[in-house]
């Protein structure tokens, strides 16, 4: 069953089943806790107001599918990408938390974890221009960003969700444990394909029902365009021999490829459909690229695995298979990582034809090096 998020915040009709579910989860308690609400830039303080009634009454509602009493605060701003790098987390974060904005997606929400007095909790921070849109639901032309927007606010209480699951699990660890750089890498990005598959998968209820068709296409495009600037990437580290840089920019394809992956997998399991039935797409896409369907195809299984012992994990461990994966997807677009003791981690980058730069790559390149600084990317 899927229903708009439109009706569960408006309490519009449904048919007799939807009726009964609503009227059972509108019964429950809410898990909402007391947080802050804290506005940036916002020029009346009215708009503000209105926008804050709004959301608070979306989480109660979803605070009855979720437990969400690990939210510390609510933040919603005009600066969104200013607020996220200067959001103090209480920990060792290791860099600044900034919005993705590439070619393929640009984000609008975000759910940081953060210690406060030693205790994980979660931060909400939402990008008002978008959300002023849950301001005006009568209104046609913006109807289905409305809808976006509901949909963003309970997958982003799907992350609050999961990180009271995980400090139930993991106590004393969650936040704290110190990993070396090889674990680290891949940890995050088994971490951040969890944490994508289930709170997609908690929010896939009231989700639009064209969030499937628009989570394949990012995949896809991922796909067509993120593998061939691997290679470009790699032809470029033949010249400039920067191991932090080309790892760092593989790194972001890689963790993009499956992070999008497990969001499109939380969806469909989270309404019940079969992957290759509901995402053919998809499916064709893949094809294309054997070794990556075969490692998509493994990732499958392991995040529903994850999820049959949710609220039951003993360890760190759980995330083994999913760090394979992604150590894997590196093999085959060409990097071989190495752990090399708690302080060090080795990249091995194999010299094959389609990472060997040709001569007008390399001309190009001795040509930007010999410019002004700044001239040539």
């Amino acid at each position: 069953m899927n229903l708009d998020e439109e009706s569960i915040a408006l309490g519009e009709s449904r048919t007799e089943g939807e009726n009964t579910w609503y009227d059972e989860v509108s019964a429950r308690p809410s898990t909402l806790p007391d947080f802050t609400f804290s506005f940036t830039d916002f020029a009346r303080e009215e708009d503000a107001r209105q926008l804050a009634a709004i959301i608070e009454g979306l989480l109660s509602f979803f605070g009855k599918l979720m437990n969400l009493s690990a939210l510390s605060r609510v933040w919603v701003t005009y600066d969104y990408a200013g607020t996220l790098a200067s959001l103090e987390r209480g920990l060792d974060a290791g860099k600044k938390l900034t919005p993705t904005n590439d070619a393929i997606g640009v984000g609008i929400a975000m759910t940081p974890a953060i210690l406060v007095d030693g205790k994980p909790k979660s931060v909400i921070v939402l990008n008002a221009l978008h959300m002023m849109a849950l301001t005006q639901p009568e209104n046609e032309e913006l109807r289905p960003y409305y809808r976006q927007m509901v949909y963003t606010l309970a997958h982003e209480c799907g992350h609050v969700h999961d990180l009271g699951m995980k400090v139930a699990s993991l106590p004393d660890t969650w936040l704290k444990r110190r990993l070396n750089p090889y674990d680290g890498l891949l940890f995050e990005i088994a971490d951040a394909c969890w944490s994508e598959y289930i709170a997609s998968r908690l929010s896939a209820l009231v989700s639009p029902t064209e969030l499937t068709s628009q989570y394949e296409s990012t995949l896809c495009e991922q796909l067509e365009t993120g593998i061939p600037a691997i290679c470009g990437y790699l032809r470029q580290y033949r010249m400039h021999a920067d191991v932090p840089q080309v790892l760092s920019e593989c790194t972001y394809v890689v963790s993009k490829i499956l992070t999008y992956a497990s969001y499109l997998f939380g969806q469909l399991h989270g309404l019940g459909q079969a992957f290759d039935n509901a995402a053919p797409k998809t499916r064709e896409a893949l094809n294309d690229h054997p070794d990556v369907l075969s490692l998509v195809s493994q990732l499958e299984p392991e995040l529903q695995a994850l999820h049959a012992g949710y609220g039951n994990w003993q360890g760190f461990e759980v995330f083994e298979p999913l760090k394979k994966i992604a150590f894997d997807l590196f093999a085959v677009v060409g990097l071989i990582l190495e752990e090399r003791g708690d302080d060090g981690m080795a990249v091995r980058i194999p010299l094959t034809p389609d990472t060997t730069p040709n001569l007008a790559e390399q001309l190009e390149f001795l040509a930007c090096r010999s410019a002004e600084a700044g001239s040539c990317k």
